[in-house]
């Protein structure tokens, strides 16, 4: 898998705070925070990559480390789940360390997810944790449902497990299908509420005649 590193050198907090204070979440609990801020990034091409942004549209995964051989093993754990078949959630590494070093850290440790650059250490007052190596499961609806600070691969199994059951199940109208907003192949908006699809067939059935699937 090519290696992608989109390591940093700003990160600014917009306005207002980064999660409901909830003063870090104790490892397996789901604190229930809501992200509300955005964590912005410049990488080395001069793009800008907003960790925030990812927030409500994809269930996250977001490690924080240092650059320390507990950081390395907890780094290369998320690794392994990241390769994983089948994932849909979007894993994200923070590096507590200048560019040069967050660079050399993720090239040693062969990671292919996203690694951003965090000397001023802004990514954990955005997460509200105090302890490194941590992970940060936020679902797909910008809740920050667990943190573990023992990174295992059972630890990252029960969290992706755990964003997987918090996606919010709905029924197509057409087939009677249960669907996800993320896995959608499709939504219409009818009288000011959205249905979603399983195919893009049963919407095309909805949109030609919405009262007759409605009524059943």
């Amino acid at each position: 898998m090519k290696l992608i590193l989109a390591i940093g050198i700003a990160l600014t907090m917009a306005a207002g705070p980064a999660l409901a204070q909830c003063g870090g979440c104790p490892s397996s609990s789901g604190c229930g925070s809501s992200q509300t801020a955005s964590l912005k990034l410049v990488a080395v091409n001069g793009d800008t990559f907003d960790v925030g942004r990812l927030v409500g549209k994809h269930p996250l995964v977001l490690l924080v480390v240092g650059t320390d051989n507990a950081s390395k093993a907890a780094a290369t754990t998320v690794q392994e789940a990241f390769d994983s078949p089948n994932q849909t959630a979007k894993y994200v590494g923070v590096i507590n360390a200048g560019m040069k070093a967050a660079k050399t850290a993720a090239r040693g440790w062969k990671l292919g997810y996203p690694v951003l650059s965090d000397p001023d250490r802004k990514a954990m007052a955005w997460l509200s944790v105090d302890t490194i190596p941590s992970v940060a499961f936020v679902n797909a609806a910008g809740k920050v449902i667990r943190t573990e600070t023992k990174v295992t691969e059972e630890s990252l199994a029960e969290g992706v497990m755990a964003l997987a059951q918090t996606q919010e199940k709905l029924v197509d109208p057409v087939c009677g299908m249960t669907v996800t907003k993320q896995g959608a192949a499709g939504s219409s908006v009818y009288q000011g509420k959205i249905y979603y699809f399983c195919s893009t067939a049963c919407k095309d059935n909805f949109v030609r005649d919405p009262q007759k699937y409605l009524a059943q």
